[in-house]
């Protein structure tokens, strides 16, 4: 009997010593979950996007060359980081007569926007003489749904009847600090000022 017992004792000792090791390991990762409970719950922690901060898109159309001059169609619109259509800040074009069966020329941010019908209700506006144009993002989506910091992507497209198309983009950072980036336009686009700050 005590040669069955002296046999046994080391395995029960093995055992016991993983049985601790394992504890112990199912405390600390606990112990690590409850530092990071977004991890916990399998979801990705984001920050929310400041109240006070805006960004302020500022659009310059150019002024035509020739005498007949039929004025662009224009969207700006913002994509996130998987580029998915977000917020269109701008639509101006003709929704009217044969004016809406141009709108996809503006060919980029028709095949982006999710619901290009009920935008053109929304957010359409009349075409645009030359000139500045200031447009104000307030950090929330199309159905007014606030969105996190991050990194995003800022369009302004143009196009025109009998004229030439215009694409201009720019990827951003949406964080704590603002920024101010100037951006050479192309075409109908005279340039592109984007500004984070403090809302105006």
């Amino acid at each position: 009997m005590s040669h069955d017992s002296n046999d046994n004792f080391p395995a029960a000792r093995s055992v016991s010593r993983r049985r601790f090791i394992g504890q112990a390991a199912l405390a600390t990762f606990g112990l690590a979950l409850s530092r990071f409970p977004a991890f916990a719950q399998g979801t990705t922690a984001t920050t929310k996007w400041d109240a006070d901060m805006e960004l302020a898109v500022t659009v310059e159309l150019a002024a035509p060359s020739g005498f007949r001059y039929n004025r662009p169609y224009v969207a700006v619109w913002i994509e996130n980081a998987s580029g998915k259509e977000v917020r269109t800040l701008s639509l101006w074009v003709e929704t009217k007569g044969r004016g809406p069966r141009y709108i996809p020329e503006l060919r980029r941010w028709y095949r982006s926007a999710t619901n290009t019908d009920t935008l053109v209700d929304t957010v359409s506006a009349p075409t645009r003489n030359p000139g500045k144009y200031t447009l104000v993002w307030d950090g929330k989506d199309d159905k007014k749904a606030p969105l996190p910091q991050g990194e995003y992507t800022i369009f302004v497209e143009t196009a025109r009847e009998h004229g030439p198309y215009s694409l201009v983009s720019e990827k951003v950072t949406i964080g704590a600090k603002g920024f101010k980036k100037t951006l050479d336009g192309n075409n109908d686009i005279s340039g592109v000022i984007l500004e984070y700050r403090e809302h105006a």
